[in-house]
């Protein structure tokens, strides 16, 4: 199982100005799934010469547009242009429904060209070409976003999404071999519903992956230098860590024993 890290950028002033992707990424393994396709996911699936008809699912944590944006766009892709109905949707209900606050990101247009849509909810589980999906909670302004954990015979990949800490989080991602944390703020600075070098820490130390990575990057984190935040975690939380750059690609077979660029 790999993972392909299109874009590592969040936030508003990143995305419009792109300082860093703000593409997502994509799991490949037993199934190929993408993971919260931003504003640029198509411009950097064909960059980096991605495949997207060989896709089995779409998954989008919440409805914020940093996440969302190319969902429609992806899920195009994966059906080869809506012509063959297959693939498989998966998102919070705010992405998919829509509620008081937010229009549903994914259009129904969209929606009818996949063979199955979930709503995710915190512990639903879902399972796409034997790889089980569970979705997690979070504490952000979107209520209904969620994180997953990935199981595959290859090994076990958790995603916060965007969340603040809360003391649930270590319990939920233990046992992962890779933890992925939206880690937007540095350490000293932080912004409701979002994690900073801090948080992550105390997560760290209590969920004890095998190997923590660290993305989404706002403009106080790239500022700060998202390795050295990472070197930071790393140190304090006795979890080996590395900050995700646009393109990077991290092999779970061999993650026990080094990252690979």
């Amino acid at each position: 199982m790999e993972l392909l890290f299109l874009g590592t950028g969040g936030a508003r002033f990143v995305v419009l100005r792109q300082l860093r992707a703000t593409a997502g990424f994509i799991i490949k393994g037993e199934a190929n799934l993408y993971i919260d396709p931003g504003p640029g996911a198509l411009l950097k699936s064909v960059e980096l010469k991605q495949q997207l008809h060989k896709l089995d699912a779409v998954i989008v944590s919440h409805a914020h547009i940093d996440h969302s944006n190319d969902a429609n766009l992806i899920i195009e892709g994966m059906t080869n242009g809506g012509q063959r109905r297959r693939g498989v949707l998966i998102g919070s209900s705010s992405a998919l429904e829509g509620n008081d606050r937010f229009d549903r990101v994914v259009s129904a247009y969209h929606q009818r060209m996949v063979e199955r849509s979930f709503i995710a909810k915190p512990e639903s589980v879902f399972s796409v070409k034997g790889m089980e999906i569970q979705a997690t909670p979070t504490k952000h302004e979107d209520e209904n976003g969620v994180g997953f954990i990935f199981k595959s015979k290859d090994g076990v990949v958790g995603y916060t999404g965007d969340t603040e800490y809360f003391p649930e989080l270590g319990k939920i991602f233990r046992n992962c071999d890779v933890l992925i944390l939206n880690n937007l703020k540095p350490a000293g600075c932080s912004y409701p519903g979002h994690l900073n070098s801090e948080m992550t820490i105390r997560i760290l130390k209590e969920a004890r992956p095998k190997k923590a990575v660290i993305q989404h990057f706002g403009m106080a984190m790239l500022r700060a230098g998202p390795e050295a935040e990472a070197r930071l975690i790393q140190q304090e939380s006795g979890v080996e860590t590395i900050a995700a750059k646009d393109g990077m690609v991290v092999n779970i077979r061999k993650t026990l024993s080094d990252f690979q660029e």
